[in-house]
């Protein structure tokens, strides 16, 4: 554990206090900002979440400015529910209610049935005391967000959504670029952390250009990628070329496959499939379409990593194919991690689903919210984390978010959030409606879920709409 916080902290004591300190700081400052009512929750919740590089890591990695909002949003809608101020419509009051029927389920499967799961030394009380911690601190946060946007709606709209993402994109190729000239025109170590790049980053830089994986203020480059991804299309339909390649770049610097595959989806759900009506269906035939195509890439894979070994010294090859050819290339793990043709992370998503492998049944229930800490360590074995987990400490974060439902929740509560979660007005205009689409399918790959929760709601919604009964 104290290697893993040591490639986390600065190693500058002052640079981590600087650090420590910028979630309360910008949390401040966007709460004034939005109870004095110069921003909307919208663009209070956006700009929380381009700043996430920032965290308390003296209390853990995700106490940043995003949550300290979050809590406070919580708070808030908490006291208008219980002064009747808010309603909940029936099919978010299953959405709220869904982890605790997941937690339920799963302590009957282990007193009655079978009990899969890995207890560390004195930590078994935590099984059942955890999906409590995690409902308060990361589920009922994101509800509590949706219910401001509803409640806000007069002010919302999708051009606000569209200006704001522009707005932090612009700000943040200003940050990356800022990186880039800190690493290698004053080499400096200790100015690339101040402006957000994280320790365990430099630590694996080397002296090639293309070895700084950028994130501006952002939590990770892979989320920096999603995020780019997100506004490409904002740009290009607002004309906005010169920005939308200048997000491309900014795109292909994180060295993100997902970033690549987001593309491809935006491709599948904007342009290909545009005149399909049904949101849901061109979900489903994208998500289809994509599975595809890995099916596809996996079954030449030999032939892929064959083409990069030829060219790895070319630019292109390394920052395109590197990392995917990482992930399918076996001949040093000996383990298959292809599951429909997509190469999982082998220390994230595979030990699930190999853990999903040897107890199917839990498909229908998923292992309960915020237990992936108990899913027995031999399937963490020769990884980075396995002495961790034989000592429970740390959870365990998918970033495939359907795949995330579907292991927290089981496969009927995955049903249920897509099918409440892509409810949209009829009126939703074409643009609106593949961009719409194109989030969901994102989802998939990236952790999105603010993201998810925003759009869905502005969709849901007409704008300046009061007839409808809030969250």
């Amino acid at each position: 554990m104290d290697s893993i916080y040591n490639a986390l902290i600065s190693s500058n004591p002052f640079v981590e206090m600087f650090k420590e300190a910028m979630p309360l700081v910008i949390a401040s400052i966007l709460l004034y900002l939005h109870y004095s009512r110069r921003i909307t929750a919208m663009e209070t919740a956006l700009f929380a979440f381009a700043t996430e590089a920032y965290t308390m890591l003296i209390i853990g990695p995700t106490f940043t400015a995003t949550f300290f909002i979050s809590a406070v949003f919580m708070v808030e809608q908490a006291h208008r529910l219980f002064t009747g101020q808010t309603l909940i419509r029936r099919e978010y009051l299953l959405l709220l209610v869904l982890p605790a029927l997941s937690s339920l389920a799963i302590f009957v499967l282990v007193q009655v049935y079978k009990d899969p799961f890995y207890y560390p030394p004195g930590k078994k009380s935590a099984f059942y005391f955890r999906p409590i911690y995690f409902y308060i601190k990361s589920f009922l946060p994101l509800f509590a967000l949706g219910a401001k946007i509803v409640q806000e709606r007069k002010q919302l709209s999708f051009e606000l959504y569209t200006v704001t993402m522009k707005k932090i994109a612009k700000f943040s190729f200003v940050i990356a670029i800022l990186q880039i000239v800190s690493q290698f025109i004053f080499e400096s170590e200790t100015l690339g952390e101040i402006i957000g790049l994280q320790h365990r980053y430099l630590l694996e830089q080397s002296t090639s250009f293309f070895s700084l994986r950028i994130q501006a203020l952002f939590a990770e480059p892979k989320v920096f990628s999603a995020f780019l991804s997100l506004t490409i299309p904002l740009f290009i339909n607002d004309r906005e070329y010169k920005w939308a390649t200048i997000s491309l770049i900014m795109g292909v610097l994180t060295v993100s496959q997902t970033f690549w595959i987001n593309l491809l989806s935006a491709g599948i759900c904007c342009i290909f499939l545009a005149r399909i009506s049904s949101a849901r269906l061109r979900i489903l035939l994208s998500m289809s379409i994509i599975i595809g195509l890995f099916l596809g890439i996996a079954a030449s894979s030999k032939y892929f990593i064959k083409l990069y070994a030829k060219n790895q010294t070319n630019t292109f090859y390394q920052l395109v194919f590197k990392r995917s050819v990482y992930r399918y290339d076996n001949e040093i793990w000996q383990k298959d991690n292809v599951v429909m043709g997509m190469p999982l992370q082998r220390d994230m998503e595979l030990p699930v689903v190999d853990f999903f492998k040897d107890e199917p049944y839990l498909l229908l229930s998923g292992y309960g919210a915020g237990n992936s800490t108990f899913i027995p360590a031999q399937y963490f074995f020769g990884q980075m984390n396995y002495e961790n987990r034989l000592n429970g400490i740390g959870g365990h974060n998918l970033n495939m978010r359907w795949f995330y439902i579907l292991a927290e929740f089981g496969f009927l509560s995955l049903i249920c959030f897509f099918a409440v979660l892509t409810i949209t007005r009829p009126q939703l205009g074409a643009f609106q409606k593949g961009y719409f689409v194109f989030v969901w399918v994102c989802f998939f790959f990236s952790q999105i879920d603010l993201f998810l929760i925003i759009v869905a709601m502005l969709c849901a919604y007409d704008d300046g709409d009061t007839s409808k009964t809030t969250m």
